[in-house]
């Protein structure tokens, strides 16, 4: 019987055992499904060191003019209901910067607890690279993709600081936009750089393009050399106003003599108060580097073709090298056509330079040219009678002034612009079948190879004599009173 109750006895401590057992193990899991749910809800924090849970924030950041936060905005959401108020322990201080606070909380369950947090204050500058795009969440963070900075940054071109607000949740806060440029120059320098002895060089002469936001300066590491012939290699640094540099490597040739060009065929000149000429006519200059260079005149300031005097005109002369040359000459401003006998024939070829150099003649064969050539001279005189009897010259001076004239003003204009327009030409002479008959003056021209009349005098009734054979110029002499008698011998046949 005793046997009989152990074994009772001991059945039943068994199944308590497994009872206690089976509730402690329930427990076990409801405390793990606890403790997982905590890790990974969102602010409640499982300290690794103690294994209680942290009711504030590792950290919290505002910005420089923000009030200060308050001890509550520290707390996890998910454990703000277990708290029943919170406090600092000490007051941050309102300056940038982090500070490291502690947060003393009371519990709802009566206890308190005590957690070091970081409270960090960041200065309220904006920094902005001058010309780049930027937004506010660009500058700010992605918790700024709602703001507005009041200054648009795509007025702003110049770099410096400027005070702005951001409107951001709500509210506005005062900023410092610092514009900055830290984008050094971006420098091409040219492909050819050959020079001449004694050349005077810039930076210029060396850089094709630069591209900055902001003015630049330009400084050799050694100045450019050029006082003898050879190779030689110097650096460029480009620098910015913002302090930004970019060091170009600088090859370059230095040859030539550097002598400025040689400047010939200036002389003194005349024309007729009204008659404009052109400088230019027998003046060249040569250059023992680049050969034959360009010549230009200017006249004096005050220079009246309207009123007679005395003017300077200086002719110039430039080679590639930068080596000018200069000469004067006086040009003389004649009152009258009376005194056209003081004329040369260089002073009136002058003259008819600068009447070729108004006709457009570009794209012209030879045939074309001189019919403008010729409807020029009977386009700009009238046949007038006269007994004056000056050099070919002279007749066409003439003839520019007045505007008018007889057979030898014609034949004295027409050579003139035929042979500024560089035309082979000779005058044609009538021979008179008696005394006391009339004088006629005419050109024959070489056109491609082959010579022809070139009569711009009009007569009765034809009036167009333009490019005329020796068969038409008969044909018409014959019926005119031997107008066109001539020499044969004296002047080559035309077609």
């Amino acid at each position: 019987m005793k046997r009989s109750r152990s074994a009772h006895a001991s059945s039943g401590d068994r199944v308590k055992r497994t009872a206690f057992a089976l509730i402690g193990s329930m427990l076990l899991v409801g405390l793990c499904a606890v403790l997982i749910t905590l890790i990974f809800s969102g602010g409640n924090k499982i300290n690794a060191q103690t294994g209680t849970l942290d009711y504030a924030k590792s950290e919290l950041t505002v910005w420089e003019g923000e009030p200060l936060p308050a001890a509550d905005d520290f707390l996890n959401s998910n454990t703000r209901s277990l708290v029943e108020t919170a406090r600092y322990l000490v007051v941050p201080e309102q300056k940038p910067g982090n500070q490291n606070i502690a947060i003393l909380m009371q519990l709802e369950d009566g206890t308190t607890r005590t957690e070091n947090t970081v409270l960090t204050i960041r200065e309220a500058v904006i920094t902005w690279e001058l010309g780049t795009e930027a937004t506010a969440e660009t500058l700010l963070g992605p918790e700024y993709a709602d703001a507005v900075i009041s200054q648009p940054l795509n007025e702003i071109s110049q770099i410096g600081s400027y005070d702005v607000t951001v409107r951001t949740h709500g509210k506005e806060l005062p900023f410092k936009l610092v514009v900055q440029d830290t984008t050094p120059p971006v420098v091409k320098i040219k492909d050819k750089l050959s020079f001449f002895v004694h050349q005077e060089l810039s930076a210029k002469d060396f850089v094709e393009s630069c591209e900055d936001l902001s003015p630049v300066e330009y400084h050799f590491s050694e100045e450019p050399s050029s006082m003898i012939n050879g190779s030689f290699a110097t650096q460029l640094i480009v620098t910015d106003s913002s302090g930004n540099s970019t060091t170009c490597e600088i090859a370059y040739t230095i040859s030539g003599d550097g002598e400025p060009p040689v400047i010939s065929g200036v002389t003194d000149m005349n024309t007729i108060v009204g008659i404009p000429v052109s400088y230019l006519r027998g003046v060249s200059a040569e250059d023992t580097h680049d050969g034959t260079v360009d010549v230009t005149a200017a006249e004096q300031d005050g220079f009246s073709l309207r009123k007679a005097g005395d003017y300077t005109v200086t002719f110039t002369a430039t080679d590639e090298a930068g080596n000018t040359a200069t000469k004067t000459a006086t040009l003389h401003v004649l009152p009258s056509i009376d005194e056209v006998e003081a004329l040369s024939e260089d002073d009136v070829l002058r003259m008819g330079d600068h009447i070729i150099e108004s006709i457009n003649h570009e794209g012209d064969n030879s045939r074309q040219y001189l019919r403008k050539l010729y409807n020029y001279v009977q386009g700009h005189m009238v046949y007038h009678g006269s007994s004056q009897r000056l050099e070919w010259h002279q007749s066409a001076a003439v003839a520019l002034f007045q505007g008018y004239g007889d057979c030898r003003n014609y034949y004295g204009f027409g050579r003139l612009l035929l042979t500024c327009a560089g035309f082979e030409n000779m005058m044609v002479e009538k021979v008179k079948p008696y005394e006391g008959a009339t004088n006629h003056y005419w050109s024959l021209v070489n056109v491609d190879g082959a010579w022809y009349h070139f009569d711009t005098t009009p007569r009765y009734k034809v009036s167009d004599f333009f490019l005329w054979t020796d068969a038409q110029m008969d044909a018409f002499s014959e019926k005119n009173n031997q107008c066109f008698n001539r020499d044969k011998s004296l002047y080559p046949a035309t077609p």
